[in-house]
């Protein structure tokens, strides 16, 4: 009988067979890639350890934060995976960073999750890092979360406006009252410990020891001016918090006037007029709403009483010489007001 020889198989197949081989690999790579792309850092091994557990956010920055106070964030670790992840260890490094107490070892169940309080107070004013590390024996390295914040030097600062009051002349035994806002503009809490007036004739009203005041935040109160006599009377109104390193001093002048010396008396808040223009919303639109602040940022008040349908408007309503910030919204014919514009400012002086 004769043998027969193995014969080869047909060159065709083997290069397709190949050729799809090769396909199949590049196909797991991509696949392995995008499944592991902004996950915390992790050494893949057999099993990406990334792909049994999610971190939300996979770093936390704290920005910056005073010397001496302290910024907490939440972190979310989740169990992705078909089985339960235990963790033996969850450790923090860095100088200023802290993790609420956490019981180890803790076992997460698939589908749950687990919510992490990092902490960050500085003891210096310079840039710190640092990061969380997650030990579990499921996983084949610790995921490490990077942990960024800065510290800063408190920077108390109490701002007036106006730095300064004229009420003119008024009449001997009656009342002027104008309003005086004074903004927190540093990075620390302010408490007002103190306001003290300088002389009997001017008086405060929503103005007392004890308001406490956030940074940015702003306090609206009335000051008054009651002459007993005729003739100027200057006085000084003196802020004080604990935090400051010297009060805050309003300067304070009036005079007090009679029936036969009024009329050579310049009158009391003596009027500005200021012109505004702006390009008009390329949307359709019914009209716009003009607003004006004290304080670059807000808070603003709004001084048209009603809509004005072209892009100019004249204010009228200004007394008081300073600074003044000024910012338009556009309304559409459903009444829906849009955000602020860009904040213009203009400088006003006592004629």
């Amino acid at each position: 009988m004769r043998r027969l020889s193995p014969q080869p198989p047909p060159r065709g197949l083997s290069l397709y067979s190949a050729c799809f081989f090769n396909l199949f690999l590049l196909a797991c790579t991509i696949t392995l890639c995008q499944f592991s792309a902004g996950c915390a850092s992790v050494s893949a091994g057999k099993e990406s350890p990334v792909a049994k557990i999610s971190i939300v956010p996979a770093r936390v920055d704290f920005k910056e934060v005073v010397v001496g106070q302290k910024n907490s964030q939440t972190l979310q670790i989740s169990n992705t995976s078909n089985e339960p992840v235990s963790f033996e260890a969850l450790h923090v490094s860095g100088s200023g960073f802290t993790l609420s107490p956490v019981k180890t070892p803790l076992t997460l169940p698939s589908g749950k999750s687990l919510r992490v309080t990092l902490v960050f107070s500085p003891s210096k004013a310079s840039v710190a890092s640092g990061s969380l590390a997650l030990s579990s024996s499921d996983l084949e390295a610790p995921v490490s979360i990077p942990l960024a914040g800065s510290g800063e030097k408190a920077a108390p600062q109490l701002q007036s406006h106006p730095s300064s009051l004229n009420f003119g002349a008024v009449a001997v035994r009656t009342t002027s009252t104008q309003t005086v806002n004074i903004k927190n503009t540093g990075n620390v809490p302010l408490t007002i410990n103190s306001a003290a007036l300088s002389h009997s004739a001017f008086s405060t009203t929503g103005l007392s020891s004890g308001v406490s005041l956030a940074p940015g935040q702003t306090l609206e109160f009335k000051l008054a001016f009651r002459p007993t006599g005729s003739g100027s009377v200057s006085g000084t109104l003196s802020i004080g918090s604990s935090t400051l390193s010297s009060p805050v001093k309003l300067a304070l002048s009036g005079s007090g006037t009679t029936a036969s010396s009024t009329t050579s008396t310049p009158a009391a808040g003596t009027a500005h007029s200021v012109s505004l223009t702006w390009s008009p919303s390329p949307s359709p639109i019914v009209g716009y709403h003009v607003y004006r602040g004290t304080f670059s940022g807000g808070p603003y008040s709004r001084i048209t009483p009603y809509t004005t349908g072209s892009p100019d408007f004249s204010d009228t309503t200004v007394v008081l010489a300073g600074r003044y910030y000024y910012v338009v919204t556009a309304l559409n014919s459903a009444g829906e007001e849009s955000a602020f514009s860009n904040e213009a400012a203009l400088d006003l002086a006592n004629p």
